[in-house]
């Protein structure tokens, strides 16, 4: 027969064994990722990188060998790597848990691509320097062009705005604070759009004298006037309000102005804000003043509009244009007199004008508007907004028509440019593996990506829209795998009831899968929470890693109980369950009798033959369930979830009657001990110290009344009964 050396050695390579096996499936995960995993001796430079890493960059793995920090240098953008730097020296110096850094790398195609990388050290030597660092980076190219490509439009955006110095351009929130004020309106008014934006609203401009008169008539019946921004938005309710005012610069200067304001709705149709384009015809009307065509009421009008406006004989000749409408054709006056409206109408467009035209002309309407393309001086098309109207002399006999004709081509740029941006979002949420939805408060689903649609509803569903996500989905937890969750837990912006990032299952069938719940509000135009972006990512393999990780950081080598750190966390999550659900639990703690003795008559190997015995016996004493530790030296400690005081006294009995059984041959010799036990249950509002201190009072007072007892905190005599136990 073999000694216990023999026994020893077989264990150690049976263990080494496990760790062999262990360290090729976590291989297999990683090689199985999309994701470049890495490995760096921050002291040497040495580096160790996956084949995925090397092929985001372009290369085969034994195009880079051997891989080092100058690799990693060689790569990166020159003016990327001041902020790896400072992220790396934020994580050495303990100011963040990871390393973090958004940068760009060459590809061997000679683009520049950009890299989430991302990681920790791992291992710290003596001096506590960082030693080995591990960590992943992934491939973000098309999510950061996109957000150039927006960041990019909303530029365009502005400068289109600002190009337009001739209009005054103010926007404001529904509320009239304003949130736009171009060029132009700084020109006119005399303000920066630092002094107005986000500070004052349009009403500061206006003639108080002017604006007094024109309030008094909307006085309520106890004489209260509306505010000025109230007054004039509710003339613009769904059509455009055009009134010429008198502004004040901010100098005092007075200045006569044309004001159109417009109401912007959003998507959804919900008001988003007012925009008012003022045109400055102070100086048209001291020409009109000084050529004496005040009576001309048309005439000035026509001509200070702030819109493209024109004459149009029956026969479909300009008999009149004004300025704005040349600027919009690209025309001068003369020549733009000189050509039909059907020639400058894109060809595609025409039939339809012309039919509204006989509309007109028939009786059958008496204006209309039209969305159509004009074609300017160059030959680009210019989209505008076309409203005509029929004049009639005092027989109802047709004599002209009366064109108005807003240019709204960078309306509609936007348009296609925000249209196109959501179609790419769309694209991009849908090539995405992880399932993305977004659902109202009351659970009704309003989006969700092809992988939601795909996995929820099968291959060949088309869309989730309109389903109640309590109907698709059906979410558990780990603590209490047979309940579905009820979702409105995950709608309810205050609840933090659900770990969504540990124990969050999602069933499949009847299988369950792990799964990473990320929430992000979706907020109306008052601010008030409507909904909820969901992405749900499959956490199997992570939480697998943890597990195996926690495993490894809380298991004591010896007994391969689990040691003091596991335990703690194990105490932690018994102490919250039974707050969560009120079941009770309890704490042992076992103090082993006679092992000093042990130790020093026999050495260290019989203590740790005595010791494994003895886990031994605690292991397949109590419940699966229950969780066995080695505190240190010759203390051990029981979690017993579920089970009172009453019942843990008797496993307790129990596990002191093997114990004091226990035999271990040891040369010629045999070794005995025995325990001290102490129990304390465990409460609402009790933290880990406190349950240990309990449990430990009632183990010191075990061994203070003799040893080889078991005590429990309170008389077991006044314990009440507990179900199935006799009182």
């Amino acid at each position: 027969m073999g000694g216990p050396g023999n026994n020893e050695n077989a264990a150690l390579e049976r263990r080494l064994q496990e760790l062999a096996e262990d360290r090729r499936r976590l291989a297999m995960i990683i090689d199985g990722t999309a994701a470049g995993t890495w490995e760096w001796n921050v002291q040497t430079g040495q580096m160790r990188v996956n084949a995925r890493w090397a092929e985001i960059v372009g290369y085969r793995l034994d195009e880079l060998e051997p891989v080092c920090q100058k690799t990693f240098i060689t790569l990166v953008h020159p003016d990327d790597l001041a902020r790896s730097d400072a992220a790396l020296d934020a994580h050495f110096e303990g100011r963040t848990d990871h390393y973090m850094c958004l940068l760009r790398m060459r590809h061997k195609n000679g683009q520049w691509i950009w890299i989430h990388d991302r990681g920790r050290v791992f291992e710290w030597d003596g001096q506590g320097k960082p030693l080995w660092m591990a960590g992943a980076h992934a491939d973000v190219t098309e999510l950061q062009q996109a957000r150039q490509d927006a960041a990019e439009m909303r530029q365009r955006l502005q400068a289109l705005v600002d190009a337009s110095d001739e209009v005054a351009v103010m926007a404001t929130d529904p509320e009239g604070t304003i949130t736009l004020f171009n060029t132009g309106a700084e020109r006119l008014l005399g303000y920066s759009a630092e002094d107005v934006v986000g500070r004052a609203d349009p009403g500061i401009f206006h003639d108080p004298d002017e604006m007094s008169a024109y309030l008094a008539p909307l006085a309520d019946a106890e004489g209260v006037r509306p505010t000025r921004f109230k007054a004039l938005t509710a003339q613009a309710q769904g059509q455009t309000f055009s009134r010429q005012w008198t502004f004040l610069r901010k100098d005092g200067q007075r200045r006569q102005v044309r004001l159109s304001i417009s109401p912007m709705d959003g998507t959804d149709g919900q008001r988003i804000g007012y925009v008012g384009m003022a045109i400055d015809i102070t100086e048209i009307q001291q020409a009109r003043a000084e050529a004496r065509l005040a009576a001309e009421k048309f005439a000035g009008a026509f001509t200070s509009a702030a819109l493209g406006m024109a004459l149009v004989s029956l026969e479909g000749r300009w008999l009149d244009v004004n300025d704005a409408l040349c600027r919009i054709l690209g025309y001068p006056r003369e020549e733009l007199l000189q050509v039909d409206f059907q020639r400058l109408t894109y060809p595609a467009d025409l039939q339809n004008d012309l039919a509204l035209v006989q509309d007109l002309l028939a009786g059958r309407r008496s204006h209309y508007h039209l969305e159509k393309r004009y074609l300017d001086r160059d030959g680009n098309i210019i989209w505008a907004r076309l409203s005509v109207s029929l004049v009639r002399n005092e027989r109802g006999e047709p004599l002209h028509f009366v064109s108005q004709i807003q240019d709204i081509t960078a309306q509609r740029s936007s348009e296609q440019r925000l249209f196109e941006s959501e179609q790419r979002s769309r694209i991009t949420l849908d090539a995405v593996a992880d399932l993305v939805m977004s659902v109202t408060l009351e659970g009704r689903i309003e989006y969700a990506n092809a992988a939601a649609v795909r996995m929820l509803a099968g291959d060949g569903a088309l869309t989730l829209a309109g389903h109640n996500v309590q109907d698709v989905l059906a979410l558990t937890t780990e603590y209490a795998p047979g309940s579905v969750l009820d979702v409105s837990v995950l709608l309810d912006p205050d609840s933090n009831a659900v770990d969504l990032h540990a124990d969050l299952l999602m069933r499949m069938g009847a299988a369950t899968v792990p799964v990473d719940l990320t929430r992000a509000w979706l907020r109306d135009d008052e601010g008030q929470v409507r909904g909820a972006v969901w992405v749900l990512r499959d956490d199997t393999q992570q939480r697998a890693r943890q597990r195996e990780a926690r495993h490894l950081a809380e298991i004591d080598p010896l007994t391969e109980l689990g040691n003091r750190r596991g335990f703690e966390v194990h105490l932690q999550q018994a102490i919250t369950r039974v707050e969560r659900t009120g079941q009770a639990a309890s704490l042992m703690f076992i103090d082993l009798d006679r092992f000093k003795p042990v130790n020093d008559t026999w050495g260290h190997l019989a203590g740790d033959a005595v010791l494994w015995a003895v886990a031994s016996v605690l292991r397949h004493g109590v419940r699966d369930s229950d969780v066995v530790s080695r505190l240190g030296g010759d203390e051990f400690a029981v979690i017993l979830p579920g089970c009172g005081p009453r019942r843990a006294a008797r496993i307790g009995r129990e596990l002191l009657q093997t114990l004091a059984a226990l035999s271990i041959p040891w040369d010629k010799d045999r070794l005995r001990i025995g325990a001290s036990i102490g129990i304390a249950p465990l409460a609402t509002g009790m933290t880990v110290d406190e349950a240990v201190a309990a449990a430990d009072a009632q183990c010191y007072r075990a061994k203070a009344l003799g040893r080889n007892n078991v005590q429990v905190q309170g008389e077991l005599g006044e314990l009440p009964s507990e179900d199935g136990e006799p009182a």
